[in-house]
């Protein structure tokens, strides 16, 4: 199986001189989590949630307002490009080698396409290898009533996009980075000079977190689980096991599965 077969030909783009407010709804309109950055009209970089996410949470930055941060000091100009007639597993190799979540596909030195973990997994729809064998544990965990701003910097020391919010030994809910971006772009707009930053260490990621969990069984098949996170719209599925919690299994643990196999 080669990238040309599972990547998105749909390319999403946004002017390097628009901001991160722009970027974000654009985000959201698309149902997507990363832009093509152009600058007259020649594709210069990409930005992701996760860029943004970091931006808009540095210290620097708390007290200034997403709509004047700009997407051309945010974006990653280094565009990781792969042809797109290389095989599957080694561009989930690569994903996984330079810890990126997508890769600019190319065809004669042009962007045709972007291939991402989204797209890599759908290789794996008809695995019959278990959950248990791959999914990620022990898992990083957050309890009720821990600051927002703790779960960024949870994800940010551990590599990681999701923290299951936890009660007890009861899993009550899931916090990703996309909510953390939403959480901190919405909470700056409302609070726009006015003592944004103590106002943020107050809000808890039992406000901001999912509550309607889908999780997993080991025993579960990777091919059941891409097809729960494709039908549900979820990149990550706490793995539940007589109602305690014993693991993870997200996108990122499926491509390790596309770049050790072979298609």
């Amino acid at each position: 199986m080669i990238v040309k077969q599972l990547m998105s030909k749909r390319l999403v783009t946004i002017d390097v001189d628009r901001n991160l407010r722009d970027a974000k709804a654009l985000m959201e309109k698309n149902r997507i989590s990363r832009l093509l950055v152009k600058d007259d009209e020649k594709i210069i970089g990409m930005i992701t949630e996760r860029d943004i996410a970091n931006r808009l949470g540095t210290w620097k930055e708390r007290r200034i307002s997403d709509a004047r941060i700009f997407i051309s000091s945010t974006y990653s100009s280094n565009l990781i490009k792969i042809n797109q007639n290389q095989d599957i597993s080694l561009a989930a190799g690569e994903m996984l080698k330079r810890g990126i979540s997508s890769l600019a596909v190319c065809d004669n030195g042009n962007v045709v396409g972007i291939l991402t973990k989204t797209d890599v997994i759908k290789a794996l729809k008809d695995s019959k290898v278990k959950v248990r064998d791959w999914m990620s544990r022990p898992v990083v965990t957050l309890g009720v009533g821990a600051e927002v701003l703790h779960a960024r910097i949870l994800m940010l020391r551990n590599g990681i996009k999701r923290v299951p919010i936890v009660l007890g030994n009861r899993l009550v809910g899931i916090v990703t980075e996309k909510d953390i971006a939403k959480a901190l772009g919405l909470f700056r707009k409302l609070a726009e000079g006015r003592h944004w930053d103590e106002k943020m260490k107050k809000v808890l990621v039992e406000q901001i977190m999912s509550r309607d969990i889908i999780t997993v069984d080991p025993e579960q098949s990777l091919g059941g689980v891409v097809e729960i996170m494709f039908s549900k719209k979820v990149s990550g599925l706490p793995v539940v096991e007589n109602d305690r919690l014993v693991g993870i299994v997200t996108k990122t643990d499926l491509v390790r599965v596309v770049a050790e196999s072979k298609f």
